[in-house]
């Protein structure tokens, strides 16, 4: 190395040292955050892996007092497990909002209100599983079955946006197919026979082998029968 390049290498870690030195509380500082932000963060993700456990094991405990409740005979015994089981699944959405636990209760809530043909409270219930869960693999479960309580009401109007909701959200969704035909036979329902016409054929296209587009066929073969649509 010669003697200029020595030099210059002297200079600049001098320069890198005085640098260093003036802004060290600086760079103490930034560290510090750092540190803090690392521990956090892990502090953060234990709780969160702690709380999904947490959450699923209380689901699990629902689940099974939903099935006693389910198939209890003796109604004061069915009554007092239904008090344990709504408290459960309230501690569950409240304490774990977030979780996967509080979609199963939801939909777990959204069940019970099926089965006594509380439609109203069924319907709420279904569809604030779809809103407050929109990533679950729920969600289409909840349109799908809040909408079929809104019918029960005879809100064919809500149904139908149900239906709409899913069909055009959740594409993947086995459950696609059926609410299709729903949106379908709801439009022809109030006189849109075209707007029928167009969810049959939406599903020739898409499902042609699926058993709800055999039925979607024959609205079709009917429609045209009774003059609604042309082919």
């Amino acid at each position: 190395m010669s003697t200029s390049q020595g030099e210059a290498k002297t200079r600049f870690i001098d320069l890198l040292s005085g640098f260093l030195h003036r802004f060290r509380i600086v760079f103490l500082v930034l560290l510090a955050v750092l540190l803090a932000a690392v521990i956090a963060y892990f502090a953060w993700s234990e709780w969160q892996s702690a709380a999904r456990e947490k959450s699923i094991l209380w689901a699990e405990n629902a689940q099974n007092l939903y099935q006693k409740w389910a198939n209890e005979p003796d109604l004061t015994k069915k009554q007092a497990t239904e008090k344990e089981l709504n408290e459960l699944l309230q501690r569950i959405l409240s304490k774990y909002p977030r979780q996967y636990g509080a979609q199963r209760a939801q939909l777990i809530m959204a069940e019970m209100a099926y089965e006594a043909k509380d439609w109203s409270k069924a319907a709420g219930d279904y569809l604030a599983l779809a809103q407050r869960f929109p990533r679950s693999y729920l969600a289409p479960l909840g349109l799908l079955y809040g909408g079929v309580c809104c019918e029960e009401q005879g809100d064919a109007q809500k149904a139908l946006a149900a239906y709409e909701q899913l069909t055009k959200r959740y594409k993947d969704s086995f459950l696609r197919p059926r609410a299709l035909f729903a949106t379908g036979r709801l439009l022809e329902q109030g006189g849109d026979f075209a707007g029928a016409k167009k969810a049959y054929d939406q599903m020739e296209e898409e499902y042609p082998l699926s058993n709800w587009t055999k039925a979607a066929r024959n609205r079709i073969i009917e429609l045209g029968i009774k003059g609604k649509i042309s082919e």
